[in-house]
């Protein structure tokens, strides 16, 4: 087992990827935390923690100045900085900080498994051996992932296509807003996105009547 810190604010965000790389990468052991201030000690608690993935924005703490702190507690910790900035300033201060890696949000699960076992082959010295995180057979099949789905969660997908939030979906569909959250949390675990963008373009390749 290989053990993770999950750094991110957003509750949702943090979930649907926590539930899709434990789908997708069952050798992973993720260990979330919401600020810097928890990843820290959420760190100083587990010492098998060898890679972090964090955001670059927090509400705490500048990416700059968590990143230095990790490396401060951990010198030999694996960073690889996932966020939804698009500015490329932000991918040379996080490097410069000490990240071994930038990826956007919009990035699929398996390429965050990928930039995942890069840094790991990197770190061990057999980038050309077999990746250590594998996606298993057929992740990438849209058709199939989408058959996995309920027809209560395709119902949901297809009105998250049409650009609903959650509030929206819970009126169209009368149900209540939290059961509306566990669906669609569901549905980016089941598809491997990590967000509704990334659900919405799956469904739209799967064949789902999406506008």
């Amino acid at each position: 087992m290989t053990a993770v810190l999950l750094i991110d604010d957003h509750e949702m965000f943090r979930e649907a990827l926590v539930m899709a790389l434990g789908n997708a990468v069952p050798a992973l052991t993720l260990h979330p935390a919401a600020s810097g201030k928890e990843a820290l000690e959420v760190l100083d608690r587990n010492p098998s923690i060898v890679h972090v993935i964090m955001d670059f924005y927090l509400p705490d703490v500048t990416g700059p100045e968590l990143l230095m702190r990790l490396r401060q507690q951990r010198a030999a910790l694996r960073i690889l900085v996932v966020s939804a900035s698009q500015d490329p300033e932000d991918q040379r201060r996080a490097m410069d900080a000490g990240a071994q890696g930038f990826l956007s949000k919009a990035a699929s699960c398996q390429e965050l498994a990928a930039a995942l076992d890069t840094m790991n082959a990197t770190a061990s010295g057999t980038a050309h051996d077999a990746p250590a995180f594998s996606s298993p057979p057929g992740l990438q099949d849209e058709t199939a992932l989408l058959r996995a789905l309920t027809p209560r969660q395709n119902e949901v997908l297809r009105l998250m296509c049409d650009g609903l939030r959650n509030k929206e979906i819970s009126e169209r569909l009368n149900m209540s807003e939290k059961t509306v959250k566990t669906h669609v949390t569901a549905i980016l675990s089941t598809l491997g996105a990590l967000n509704r963008t990334q659900a919405t373009l799956v469904a739209r390749r799967g064949g789902l009547a999406c506008p």
